[in-house]
């Protein structure tokens, strides 16, 4: 119960801070109206419309007016396009939905046109919510998914969370539970991401709503109190109201009538003074049935009789602003046909005549040029003609010296890439787990560390070491491969003993992951390659299967013989490459790519893979990579079969043939 309260206690105190932010905000706003330095006035008259709209409507409407005005006056599309979507949000609060649907059309269209992303999210919210008004369910959940997904490319939580919300709301209308419970609590999810509390009431009272709807009445009526706790939204008694009205439906469905009417009378009361007349209707009509349970059939009554003189007054009022919103959408679609037919009339006109005048000019000009260039042109033949001949020569040596140029600009990016990436190897792979041991074995000189600590982080110590271990042989062998004089030494060599030889070395990094290795490969199976490049090969096939292989998988590792080569395949069922970077591997002759993380976070350099390929080449073999995602990898070695010639002792590799 402490706990409880003390959750609660620090909930009230982080929106008591939001609170204080925001008075902050608006008073230093009102002050940059008079003296602007940092920010455009229009800018900050729609900061100020925007933060006022639910807070103070009048003083949202003088606001988002007079930047509407200045933005028009500075030719601000931007400033014009967001004060028009403030307006119409501001008309459609004030119940004025064919202005509302208007500004919000209008808003959007400016912002597409200049490519204002947020405008048209705001605008997209707008539209929506109008839909929805008008039980146009689908057309509205349209436009919420095009705002949330302009949200999400431009990272703007407001825009997330108020999409999602408006979504959970048209779902929970059309009865889709389900789908409206998924994005209430993503909603809330993005909401407690960016700290934000904004909406935390109006996505509780969702949630409340989909759990009533569920028949959930108790985890409702906890989620209720919860979003009125929450009330973010700067404390709208409207919203009290709605709260108050939903915990007295929710009593009396659990058959608590005097609860209920307790609840319901007080939401009836706020909404009387208020005048909030939906929330009044739906008051009447709850407390009728309560009281009508109760067995006070005068109350009963009055509460019937008053929700039904309420109820005919708001459906005829919503008969006319439907009507008002239905002709306002048919006139501006009829306006908006009727412009793009002029405009696209009076584009084919212009462009006929510009087309005449230029075909005319071109005409009369054109014979006067081509009788000038003809007599020029028969005079200048000749030395054209060498000239001509000179600029093709040059211009071959300069075509090739710019082939040069991008082929040495080439390198020298190529070199720059792979030097930071092997400083950042050096630098960060390499001095990682250094430091790791040179910390553990100061802990254990200065007997802080305890046997039982020790063989806690053994394995982790261990496996790094191995990691260091294999990365300093791969930049050692890739170094080493790089210079000038490197010979290699091509001899028969065993593939069983090659690969026990890494496994064994790798074993205990595999053993800590639970792995087993299935290795099917002949005794008397042999090939004719360098044996330290092709045990490099192997060792980083199967430490990068290893690392990323799931818990307590297999490691296939076989090998099968054909005529005139050996195929050794390294199969894992670990988590796979995506196709993009399987791509990358596959098409790229060598990048220092960035390695991700192991199943079990452990690190690599990259470099790994770029070393097979180029020493399977090297040696004259072929390698190739299979890959799915969360299914695992397979690659593929091809490499020279080595035979006894018959009737002889000596050895010969046979063709390769890839």
């Amino acid at each position: 119960m402490f706990r409880v309260l003390f959750f609660l206690n620090c909930l009230v105190l982080s929106q008591l801070v939001v609170y204080g932010q925001s008075d902050m905000e608006l008073d230093s706003l009102k002050f940059q109206i008079e003296a602007p330095e940092s920010r455009s006035k229009v800018e900050v008259l729609n900061r100020l419309s925007f933060l006022l709209r639910e807070q103070n409507i009048t003083e949202s409407y003088e606001y988002a007016t007079f930047a509407e005005q200045l933005a028009i006056s500075e030719g601000d599309s931007i400033n014009l396009g967001r004060a028009k979507a403030n307006l119409g949000w501001i008309f459609y609060r004030t119940g004025v939905w064919d202005k509302a649907f208007r500004y919000s059309r209008d808003a959007f269209l400016i912002s597409f046109r200049i490519k204002d992303k947020q405008g048209m999210a705001m605008s997209l919210n707008n539209l929506g919510v109008i839909y929805y008004k008008q039980k146009n369910y689908q057309e509205a959940i349209k436009k919420f998914r095009e705002a949330y997904q302009i949200g999400f490319e431009i990272e703007d939580p407001y825009v997330i969370i108020r999409s999602f919300n408006n979504l959970a709301l048209n779902f929970l209308a059309t009865n889709e539970l389900d789908s409206a419970y998924n994005y209430a609590y993503r909603a809330l999810e993005i909401n407690d991401k960016y700290n934000s509390v904004y909406y935390n009431s109006f996505i509780y009272r969702v949630i409340g709503d989909i759990q009533a709807a569920k028949g959930s009445i108790d985890d409702a009526l906890a989620t209720y109190d919860f979003a009125l706790l929450t009330d973010t939204h700067h404390r709208l008694e409207s919203f009290e109201a709605s709260i108050l009205n939903r915990k007295g439906k929710a009593y009396r469905l659990l058959g608590q009538f005097e609860m209920a009417a307790e609840y319901l009378e007080k939401s009836k009361e706020i909404s009387i003074i208020k005048n909030y007349q939906e929330e009044l209707a739906n008051s009447y009509k709850n407390l009728a049935l309560t009281y009508e349970a109760l067995n006070k059939l005068d109350l009963a009554f009055h509460n019937q009789m008053a929700y039904n003189k309420l109820s005919e007054l708001l459906e005829e009022k919503v008969n006319k602003d439907r009507l008002a919103l239905i002709s306002a959408m048919f006139e501006v679609e009829k306006t908006d046909a009727e412009l793009r037919y002029l405009r696209a009339e009076n584009d084919f006109k212009e462009l006929q005549i510009k087309s005449f005048k230029t075909y005319n000019n071109i005409y009369v000009f054109g014979t006067l040029i081509l009788g000038i260039l003809f007599i020029w042109l028969f005079a200048l033949h000749k030395k054209t003609k060498s000239i001509n001949l000179a600029l093709v020569i040059n211009q071959n040596k300069v075509n090739q010296q710019k082939e040069e140029l991008e082929k040495q600009s080439k390198d020298l990016e190529r070199s720059n890439k792979l030097k930071n990436r092997l400083f950042s190897i050096l630098g960060h792979d390499l001095k990682a787990p250094v430091a790791q041991l040179q910390g553990v074995l100061g802990l254990m000189n200065d007997n802080s560390l305890s046997r039982e600590e020790f063989n806690e982080i053994s394995y982790v110590l261990k496996r790094n070491v191995d990691g260091l271990f294999v990365t300093l042989d791969n930049i050692l062998s890739w170094s080493r491969a790089q210079m000038d004089g490197f010979k290699l030494h091509l001899r028969p060599t065993s593939c069983l003993s090659t690969i026990n030889q890494c496994i064994e070395l790798l074993q205990q990094h595999a053993s800590g992951k639970g792995l087993e290795f299935n290795v099917n490969v002949g005794k008397e199976t042999k090939v004719w390659v360098d044996h330290d490049l092709f045990q490099i090969i192997l060792r980083n096939l199967i430490s990068n299967a290893i690392k990323y292989s799931k818990k307590n998988s297999f490691i296939d590792v076989f090998a099968l013989e054909e005529e005139d080569c050996v195929i050794i395949k390294v199969k894992d069922y670990g988590m796979g490459m995506s196709k993009e970077m399987l791509d990358q591997i596959r098409n790229q002759k060598f990048s220092l790519m960035e390695s991700s993380k192991g199943t079990d976070n452990e690190r690599g350099t990259g470099l790994g893979v770029n070393l097979c390929k180029e020493f399977t080449n090297m040696m004259g073999g072929t390698i190739h990579f299979e890959s799915a995602r969360n299914i695992g990898t397979t690659v593929t070695l091809k490499f020279r079969k080595v035979m006894l010639v018959e009737d002889s002792q000596e050895i010969h590799p046979r063709k390769y043939l890839v």
